[in-house]
């Protein structure tokens, strides 16, 4: 169980269900808002294709299979002039960022299903855990900018 300042008590489905993880597929836009923070918004698969055309028709420069062990730590990061699209493979895991929500930051589960478009170029950033026993595995797809 985890219980520290930046990752409230909890473990797995308890996390998912506190943080109100969607359940099935579901996609996520991080991005640099105008107020200069780091925000999340969740995106209903069907308004997705609406919202954010961008993860239908992006070229990709690299892709990549990343795997981070149970307990691995996120540092604060930006993904500086390149959008990243990531796909959660496996794994339960959390990504903080610092967008002035009570209490200064707010908490998005990732697992198996979700797909994020990482855009925040000039926010504070993000952060995150991985939690359980399980790894997480993520299929990491550089796009080319707009």
């Amino acid at each position: 169980m985890i219980d520290t300042p930046d990752y409230p008590a909890g473990t797995g489905a308890a996390l998912l269900r506190s943080w109100g993880a969607p359940p099935g597929f579901y996609f996520i836009h991080l991005f640099t808002g105008e107020d200069g923070r780091s925000h999340i918004e969740t995106i209903n698969p069907s308004q997705a294709q609406e919202k954010l055309p961008y993860f239908f028709r992006a070229r990709a420069t690299a892709i990549s299979l990343l795997t981070f062990p149970a307990g691995h730590e996120f540092s604060w990061g930006l993904t500086r002039d390149i959008p990243r699209l990531l796909v959660q493979l496996r794994g339960l895991c959390v990504t903080i960022v610092d967008d002035g929500c009570e209490p200064g930051v707010s908490y998005h589960p990732l697992r198996p299903g979700s797909v994020m478009l990482a855009e925040d170029r000039s926010g504070r950033g993000h952060r995150g855990k991985v939690f359980g026993d399980e790894d997480v595995v993520t299929l990491q797809v550089d796009l080319v900018p707009e």
